[in-house]
């Protein structure tokens, strides 16, 4: 089985200028992946027609957490709080879903993965949270990122709470959100204050969560749940 990674781009500056705009993948994926026996194929940022090929290729779709995502990717101007951007990137890993949808394939979005299918399926984002939904909690935690610090109710007929169950603790990394749901897509879960933590479609085949498994899979049985129960899944759909 091969699961494809896109690269996330390096905005940050550096001192090295091999890492300007470098495409990379964290090695939490790479680890997870490679301890199941599934091969990773990390897609980086290239033009559209190469796309197509690279998707081509493989079983499955991780997207993963990374920058926010330029709002005029759902038609709105950005505001004064959002960060780093870069459209290119946006564009890429939109392309990279609809790919996948059109060829059948699973895709799994963690964070900005999670944002960005609900983009490509037509939805919106909240650009900054505490900005534009100012009843919110804390969304950003101090406390080291494998430790849950929010609950998470999950509907209990969906797919997400045979998975991991109907109130999982969860960490907490982000200041964008899904404002409105994409076509085709349905909510899954939310956090206490009533942020959208998790999103699937009808059948399955496409799923996103708000919080980082990623980092939590290695104490927390639940949360690489997540990922095994994606690969079968994909092994279904081949």
């Amino acid at each position: 089985m091969k699961i494809g990674i896109p690269a996330n781009i390096n905005l940050l500056a550096t001192d090295n200028f091999n890492l300007d705009k470098a495409n990379y993948t964290n090695e939490f994926f790479i680890d997870l992946l490679v301890k199941h026996g599934i091969r990773p194929e990390i897609i980086p940022l290239v033009p559209k027609q190469m796309v197509q090929e690279y998707v081509a290729e493989v079983d499955g779709i991780i997207i993963p957490g990374g920058n926010d995502v330029d709002p005029e990717m759902f038609a709105e101007k950005p505001e004064a709080e959002i960060g780093k951007t870069y459209q290119p990137h946006d564009e890429f890993e939109v392309q990279i879903v609809k790919e996948a949808i059109k060829n059948k394939i699973p895709v799994l979005g963690i964070c900005r993965g999670h944002q960005i299918i609900n983009v490509a399926m037509g939805g919106t984002l909240y650009q900054d949270l505490p900005t534009d939904l100012t009843s919110v909690e804390q969304h950003d935690q101090t406390v080291p990122n494998e430790i849950g610090t929010q609950m998470v109710a999950i509907k209990p007929d969906s797919q997400l709470a045979q998975t991991v169950g109907t109130n999982p603790m969860v960490n907490s990394k982000h200041h964008q959100a899904i404002k409105k749901v994409g076509s085709g897509l349905k909510v899954n879960a939310v956090s206490e204050d009533g942020v959208i933590e998790g999103i699937e479609n009808a059948d399955g085949s496409i799923t996103g969560v708000q919080w980082h498994p990623e980092l939590m899979w290695h104490r927390d049985k639940n949360e690489e749940k997540i990922f095994t129960d994606f690969f079968a899944r994909v092994k279904a759909a081949e």
